[in-house]
């Protein structure tokens, strides 16, 4: 599985290459929104996305995802902010899960591996 991780924190990001290579799939990481948002344009199987970024926010990232580009790619939120409007704006924007930090990076891989085999 080709996972695009968006994390601009370098040990989040590091626990999470880990914890997807050690499940077998291949990490392309993005840390920043503009180059996530060009890397949109590959065919990812699943997307674990931060949402604060530098030089952009990760809703915008799900939106240009599904409204422009018209993909309906597995999207994973992993974020520090809690607020019950971003979860449901995310929600509504087509994420398939919201997990807040800290968190499982087990946890994190079995969700994911769960959404891209419904698909």
């Amino acid at each position: 599985m080709r996972v695009l991780l968006v994390e601009d924190d370098p040990v989040v990001a590091r626990v999470l290459e880990i914890a997807l290579s050690r499940a077998g799939h291949q990490v392309h990481l993005a840390k920043d929104f503009p180059t996530a948002r060009a890397k949109l344009a590959e065919p990812w199987d699943a997307i674990v996305l931060d949402l604060n970024l530098p030089g952009g926010f990760g809703l915008d990232l799900i939106r240009h995802l599904r409204q422009d580009l018209g993909r309906a790619t597995p999207v994973i939120i992993l974020s520090g902010l809690k607020q019950e409007r971003t979860i449901l704006e995310a929600m509504r924007l087509g994420a398939q899960d919201y997990l807040t930090k800290p968190f499982s990076p087990q946890e994190l891989v079995l969700r994911l591996e769960r959404y891209v085999a419904q698909g």
